[in-house]
């Protein structure tokens, strides 16, 4: 038997509802495996923002690919993983400058680990200001 939730689960819970609906190819994301419910909602908000944006003119667009050995992952150069401990507006985790096309066997390896090239991207949102708004309003 399930257990009772909370108000604050369930407005998160519908949250998330809302966001898959408005997005609905975040569901092969599988981001309702999430058991946290505030970091699930920061992915599906990162996801929505990062699939909104103009990837196309990425490099390495066009070699895209879900599931073969030798094509191209999207990846984050800040991790969203990270993002979501270290309380960074999922507007920048999402954003263009934060995204790139890198080999499939590199962005594997890679995982939530934040690089050089991850502080530079900060440091540049944080030149403007906008890096630490908050997340969650309640």
């Amino acid at each position: 038997m399930a257990t009772p939730k909370s108000k604050r689960e369930l407005e998160l819970i519908q949250e998330c509802r809302v966001l898959i609906r408005k997005n609905p190819h975040l569901k092969k994301r599988k981001l309702n495996n999430i058991k946290d419910l505030d970091k699930r909602l920061y992915y599906i908000k990162v996801w929505a923002i990062t699939e909104s944006q103009p990837i196309f003119k990425l490099k390495n667009f066009e070699n895209r690919c879900w599931r073969c050995s030798g094509g191209y992952h999207l990846d984050h150069i800040y991790p969203i993983s990270m993002g979501f401990y270290n309380k960074i507006s999922p507007e920048i985790i999402g954003n263009i400058k934060n995204l790139r096309f890198i080999p499939i066997k590199d962005n594997l390896s890679k995982g939530y680990k934040i690089t050089e090239e991850s502080h530079e991207v900060l440091r540049k949102f944080k030149r403007k200001g906008d890096i630490y708004k908050k997340r969650n309003k309640k």
